[in-house]
């Protein structure tokens, strides 16, 4: 009996304890740098002892100073791949003494102030930029306020400005360029409204990190400001000695009347495997392809004209080589 009265007892005080319990204290501590990691020439790795709010990285919050205070311009700031790291950008280091100083806030909205010192790296950065985000998606519809966002996996040169086209051509000069302020992506936007139909975009190869490794893929996608997306699905292959090209582009013109051909009003980016893929409006139309396999940005393949019927399951374009390599707009109507 009094065995099950002690237990009783126990429960009941342990009730009253959790109810008199208080809440646990606030975080009030800033967070603290523990460690600078030096990955490459360009990309420095800051490490927080604690998780690291992403909306208080940004370039304008740090600053890296070398020898005689002279400022290392820094080119882009992100929070890393775990939440309690933050990488910076910068202009290739030279291996010397810097300072690195700047301000975060955790997730509690602490602010950190921060100053440490690392040696610059002599490794240089050799991994190409790549595309991991184009919006709008391909086949979108209703984009009313057209734009076209591209983003890269790194910050890269802002003073090389990227290769890239329109079809139809006349949006070439219609859209606003704007750089992302991190460096990591651009913006173009039309202002006016757009004409009916499809509009289509390529980024071109070539874009340079900040150690001149070029963009070697394209970025393609294809919008309508109308609220449905009509057209019939194209499918080809590019074909250059008897092998998948895996690189390149095929543009589109529909034949007139007359059978003469009109202006570029589509466009396809041929992939790894050869192939290429696509929406027109149906009809008639003929067919290019043409490859830059150097990145000069001076098209030394090409294939065509072929013409073809949207009706058509498939379409195989051989390239040959071009013996007046010329840039891309060169060959869109």
């Amino acid at each position: 009996m009094f065995e099950g009265a002690i237990a009783v007892s126990l429960v009941c005080g342990l009730a009253v304890c959790a109810k008199k319990m208080l809440p646990p204290s606030p975080d009030r501590f800033p967070p603290h740098i523990e460690e600078i990691r030096t990955r490459n020439r360009v990309r420095l790795e800051l490490v927080f002892d604690e998780d690291i709010d992403p909306g208080s990285v940004i370039a304008d919050s740090f600053e890296v100073l070398g020898p005689g205070n002279k400022n290392l311009e820094l080119r882009g700031a992100m929070r890393g791949r775990r939440p309690d790291r933050v990488e910076l950008w910068t202009w290739p280091q030279e291996p010397v003494l810097y300072r690195v100083s700047g301000t975060v806030t955790d997730l509690a909205g602490n602010i950190g102030r921060f100053r440490s010192r690392f040696k610059g790296s002599e490794r240089k950065d050799t991994i190409p930029p790549r595309v991991v985000r184009i919006s709008p998606a391909p086949g979108s519809e209703n984009q009313i306020r057209a734009s076209v966002g591209i983003g890269f996996s790194e910050p890269v040169d802002t003073l090389t400005l990227p290769g890239y086209l329109f079809v139809p051509g006349a949006y070439d000069t219609v859209f606003h360029f704007a750089w992302e302020p991190n460096w990591q992506g651009f913006n173009l936007t039309l202002e006016d409204s757009a004409s009916s139909g499809i509009i289509y975009f390529l980024l071109l190869p070539g874009v340079p990190d900040l150690e001149g490794n070029p963009l070697r893929g394209q970025a393609f996608t294809y919008f309508t400001q109308d609220s449905l997306l009509e057209g019939n699905a194209v499918r080809g292959r590019a074909i250059w000695h008897h092998c998948p090209l895996g690189t390149g582009t095929v543009l589109f013109s529909e034949v007139g009347e007359d059978s003469e051909p009109m202006p570029t009003t589509g466009l396809a980016p041929i992939l790894e495997g050869g192939s290429f893929a696509t929406k027109l409006m149906p009809g008639r139309y003929r067919a290019i392809a043409v490859a830059d396999t150097n990145g000069d940005r001076l098209m030394d393949l090409t294939g065509g004209p072929v013409r073809f019927n949207t009706d058509a399951e498939s379409l195989d374009i051989f390239l040959l080589p071009e013996t007046l390599p010329r840039p891309i707009d060169a060959y869109r109507r």
